[in-house]
């Protein structure tokens, strides 16, 4: 490897048959002793791979006459004139940075064995470089803390309120003071650090049960749109799907209140409409009992002044008329024996208006993406570009690249951010209670406050009466809300004529819109594994180019990490998709197949592991493989595979970040490639100097081109989730707008409003 040209070598050679010692030639071999200098146990993160570096020239070189020769076991790959040209052009193979020359400084490379024996433990990092450990901290794993705190959550750490509510009339208030806001802050600290770990552990479901309920959000919105042109839906059912979109990750079926009893029946007892003709639905098979804490009946109660026809029963309001219960001629279909909708007068009117002034202000009440992801993806993507620019100041670094790498890596929680921010159902469910508004006690007798000591550690994240699903849950919960919708609607009366109760063609239309097709599911889990694994190929790609180039202890981290996510997608996918429909699949594996019977498709129902009846079926097999029972069943204190892989995850993405910059993997081992770690390898090279051409070739085609690809994906994912909302959110609003529209109403309101 040459240096500079013949003027360099020239002035390399000007000292050579004068040197005395080596460190003539070198200054930097000058007092070199095997002692790092660190004053840590080397085991400890003591040790010093520069030092090594200057071991081996130092262990190369030798003194012969006074000139610099190399001695017969040299870990040197330049001959000696190299060396010295290089040095002279501050091109020190063990300190060298880039200066523009694609050839880079001369290769130090020394033996594993040599390495281990000489050089043993890791390298804590250092303030300086700020590669090391500052750039990718401050950089992009405090940004990825801002993210996670803009994704929904269920629960939170407790923080004791009594820290909040000192008497400052007194001295020892103030005192205090101080020591309760320290511990305030301290419990704040470790909830974030808890939720970013849940948020990397629980990645790969997020995203996929974000899709699933950001696809449900336009399937429904298709749907109404497809029935205001065709007339079917009653402006009560328009209604009632729009409130599900905005309340579809609240909890469906809550523990129900007394007091909550006791105001709906007063609120059903308003009003009633009695009539011998058309008397009240109470009939509808799919109705069940009510659960009166239910977001899902205050919502019912919200609709219920839209209905369409005279019916009082609060849950199951007549989608469509009733035939003269008095008549007595088989088959009837005189008009005047069929059910007229209720008129409009200007108190339905202004139930209309208010029932549009709540839907829009929930949608309202939502933060804006902007605010909320947009503007932290602008200084994520700030961070790239500062990242890149410091690449092509400092070509060759492997520090700059692993920050690059690692940066790349934490991605996927601005994309968990950007899926949860296009949703259209809001985070805080204190909307829906304030658009209720119903004086509700805030305590019950029959239920008295009975914390766990979990609920007690991790409190709600909002003080509200209903509760938000994770959101692994949101899209699992958001179908349920669409199925209470077409289950309870799913029998109607025969239009015109008299007879028995029928199936609802629009319940039916309904539960085939959102039952996702095996190509529905394609694209879901599709879009999901491209979010996961675009920043996993980048960064594996920068950490696999960075030499030693090979799979070692970063780029195994990744590996580890989104094994973990996949097998995470595949058991949400097992647990909580559900048995294909029919004449999508083989027989065996559809709906009311075999394994639908054994109940394959619902391993998290672990009723039949408490019964010995049970315990030796099909079923029970299930639920083992997805549970690991400990200590038995009576207290069924369960790890599933969920928590196995989750903590797999967390591992990997926070412990492996953690080590990144501690600099844990700044090691002998972690420079040996995976390969080799189950072999022999005492004799494998390991190049222990720094801007070589190597790395400097592997800047200019991988790290370079990873990090604009990173910047741009990103970009572009930002892009298209807003896009995606703001379209959403406005077709929302139009068909909020739309209702009390006469043109969209069925053809006998029209009718009714025309006499009228």
């Amino acid at each position: 490897m040459s240096v500079g040209g013949d003027t360099v070598k020239s002035t390399g050679w000007r000292g050579q048959g004068n040197y005395t010692s080596v460190a003539d030639a070198f200054p930097q071999l000058a007092n070199l002793t095997l002692d790092p200098g660190s004053g840590r146990d080397p085991r400890k993160g003591g040790q010093n791979y520069t030092h090594c570096c200057l071991l081996a020239v130092n262990a190369s070189l030798d003194i012969q006459n006074g000139f610099i020769v190399e001695t017969s076991s040299s870990f040197i790959q330049a001959p000696v004139e190299n060396l010295l040209a290089a040095t002279e052009a501050n091109q020190f193979p063990c300190t060298a940075k880039w200066d523009g020359n694609p050839a880079g400084a001369p290769v130090v490379q020394v033996p594993y064995s040599w390495l281990e024996a000489t050089c043993p433990g890791w390298q804590l990092s250092r303030s300086k470089p700020e590669s090391q450990w500052i750039s990718p901290f401050v950089g992009f794993l405090l940004p990825a803390v801002v993210f996670c705190l803009m994704i929904p959550r269920r629960r939170k750490l407790a923080v004791w309120s009594k820290l909040f509510l000192p008497d400052l009339s007194q001295v020892m208030s103030w005192i205090i003071m101080p020591f309760a806001m320290l511990v305030a802050g301290i419990c704040v600290t470790i909830d974030t650090i808890m939720w970013l770990s849940i948020c990397f552990a629980f990645g790969s479901p997020m995203l996929l049960s974000g899709f699933y309920e950001a696809y449900l959000d336009s399937v429904i919105i298709g749907f109404i749109q497809e029935k205001l042109q065709n007339n079917r839906l009653t402006i009560d059912m328009k209604a009632r799907l729009l409130f599900v979109i905005l309340c579809g990750n609240l909890d469906l079926e809550p523990d129900a209140r007394t007091l909550d009893e006791e105001m709906l029946d007063s609120l059903s007892n308003v009003g009633q409409c009695r009539d011998e003709r058309w008397p009240d639905f109470t009939g509808n098979p799919g109705s069940g009992p009510r659960n009166v804490s239910s977001p899902w009946t205050h919502v019912e109660n919200l609709v219920h002044e839209l209905r369409t026809y005279k019916d009082a029963a609060l849950q199951t309001p007549r989608q469509w008329p009733m035939h003269d219960v008095t008549c007595t001629v088989p088959k009837c279909t005189d008009f005047k024996c069929i059910e007229r909708p209720i008129c409009r007068t200007q108190e339905i009117q202004r139930e209309i208006g208010r029932a549009k002034t709540r839907l829009r202000t929930m949608l309202a009440c939502q933060y804006s993406f902007g605010a909320t992801v947009g503007a932290p993806v602008v200084f994520f993507l700030g961070t790239f570009v500062f990242t890149i620019v410091a690449t092509l100041s400092n070509l060759g670094d492997n520090d700059t690249s692993l920050a690059l790498a690692f940066g790349m890596w934490y991605m996927i929680i601005p994309h968990i951010s950007i899926v949860s921010g296009l949703l259209l159902a809001g985070n805080n469910p204190n909307t829906l209670e304030g658009v209720v508004a119903h004086e509700f006690g805030d305590t019950d007798p029959r239920f008295p406050d009975q914390k766990h000591l979990g609920t007690r550690i991790f409190e709600l994240a909002y003080d509200s009466r209903y509760r938000p699903q994770w959101l692994w849950f949101r899209g699992r919960s958001k179908r349920h809300w669409v199925e209470k919708v077409w289950k309870t609607y799913e029998f109607r009366h025969p239009a015109g004529q008299r007879g028995p109760m029928i199936p609802d063609e629009d319940m039916a239309a309904l539960r085939r819109a959102t039952t996702l097709t095996t190509r529905s599911w394609g694209v879901i889990i599709g879009i999901t594994l491209l979010l996961m694994g675009v920043p996993f190929v980048l960064a594996f790609v920068t950490a696999f180019y960075t030499p030693q180039v090979g799979i070692s202890c970063r780029t195994l981290t990744f590996t580890v990490y989104t094994i973990t996510q996949l097998c995470q997608i595949v058991l949400w996918l097992w647990a909580y998709a559900g048995a294909p429909e029919e004449g999508t699949c083989p027989p065996f594996l559809r709906k009311g197949g075999i394994l639908h019977q054994s109940g394959f498709y619902t391993p998290t129902d672990v009723s039949s592991l408490r019964s010995r009846h049970t315990i030796l079926t099909l079923r029970s097999l299930w639920s083992i493989i997805w549970y690991d029972t400990v200590d038995g069943l009576e207290g069924f204190w369960t790890f599933s595979l969920a928590t196995i892989f989750g903590l797999g995850g967390v591992f990997t993405a926070i412990g492996g970040t953690a080590m990144q910059l501690m600099g844990v993997y700044r090691s002998a081992k972690c420079d040996l490639n995976a390969g080799w770690w189950t072999r022999p390898h005492d004799d494998v090279p390991v190049v222990v100097s720094t801007n070589f051409a190597l790395a400097i070739e592997d800047a200019n085609r991988y790290w370079l081109a990873c990090g604009i690809t990173a910047t741009l994906f990103l970009a572009v994912v930002c892009f298209c989730g807003w896009w995606y909302q703001r379209r959403l959110r406005g077709l929302f609003r139009e068909l909020v707008s739309s209702l009390g529209d006469i043109s969209k109403e069925r053809e006998e309101v029209r009718a009714a409003v025309a006499r009228d």
